[in-house]
């Protein structure tokens, strides 16, 4: 009655016989150990344990691409994938791993895009003559080509408002003027406040970030003014993983609409880690949804908070 289970709180049990029965049966796309065992690995993340560095971090890229077959089988279209993957997310995951390993060039030729991600995120794929090539994520997301089609840059406009150390940079610097007019150039509070205010300057100069979309890629560049362009780097844009951001819109004390902030969090790949910036932007509605709209064609986990 009970074939297979695995839970978050690290239990696994499974019927032998339908586990065996799973590996004898090596082309249905029904195997309960490939099934269970990929519920175990992203349970794993999602409890909280240590897990697959690079795993942990792709999924959300892996389940960008996925969510477009499996909101088509929830609505009833037929798939590869046998039917129970429409249940919900993390059956379709197991559902997948299955197809992967029992029909992988049937999954590679009917849906390329969701296979590719597979392999990139299990860092393993089946050559066209059924051979297994492993430790070839690498490889593969220099591969995966993507590309705007539509210009993209005019979104986001950076904003220091908010920014506290700004702020404290600013304020440090004016008492300390405010100091020396008072008690002349000689008083030596007034420079430790200058010290003060520069550090809160720098810091902010090292956290500054810039994201430019170029047509198949994007630059990553740091600092705002005194570091701009110091550390800069240009990425494809398969290594973009995702795009949060919290809009909030201000109006005038009338009540009018005056502009629209965006609190923005990019996480992206590059050479073996996972990066994370986070910015604060005033954005251009039409030209913002059309970047979230690029992003999404490519395979981008985009989340949005009006």
């Amino acid at each position: 009655m009970h074939k297979g289970e695995t839970n978050l709180g690290g239990f696994m049990c499974f019927s032998w016989k339908d586990f065996v029965a799973g590996n004898q049966s090596e082309d249905d796309k029904i195997n309960l150990g490939l099934h269970e065992f990929g519920h175990a690995l992203r349970f794993n993340g999602i409890n909280g344990d240590d897990t697959d560095y690079f795993f942990e971090h792709y999924f959300k890229r892996w389940l960008a691409c996925a969510a477009r077959e499996f909101s088509r089988m929830r609505k009833g279209h037929s798939s590869i994938l046998r039917k129970y993957g429409s249940v919900n997310i993390n059956e379709f995951f197991s559902v997948v791993i299955e197809t992967f390993f029992e029909k992988p060039l049937e999954f590679k030729t009917k849906l390329p895009e969701l296979y590719n991600h597979t392999s990139i995120i299990l860092n393993q794929t089946f050559l066209d003559d059924g051979s297994v090539e492993l430790n070839c994520r690498e490889r593969l997301m220099q591969q995966n080509k993507s590309v705007f089609n539509n210009v993209v840059n005019d979104a986001l406009s950076y904003s220091l408002k908010d920014n506290g150390h700004v702020i404290a940079a600013v304020l440090f610097f004016v008492i300390g003027l405010i100091s020396l007019s008072g008690e002349g150039y000689k008083y030596p509070p007034a420079y430790i406040l200058f010290t003060i205010a520069g550090m809160f300057w720098m810091y902010f100069e090292k956290k500054f970030t810039r994201f430019e979309f170029i047509k198949n890629g994007f630059t990553v560049s740091k600092g705002f003014l005194l570091l701009k362009g110091v550390q800069a780097k240009t990425l494809p844009l398969p290594n973009m993983i995702s795009f949060y951001a919290n809009c909030v819109k201000e109006y005038s004390e009338s009540g009018a609409f005056e502009k629209e902030m965006a609190y923005i969090s990019i996480m992206y790949y590059d050479q073996g880690d996972f990066y994370e910036e986070e910015m604060t932007c005033l954005i251009s509605r039409p030209q913002f949804d059309t970047l979230c709209d690029e992003l999404i064609d490519n395979y981008i986990h985009v989340f949005i908070k009006k």
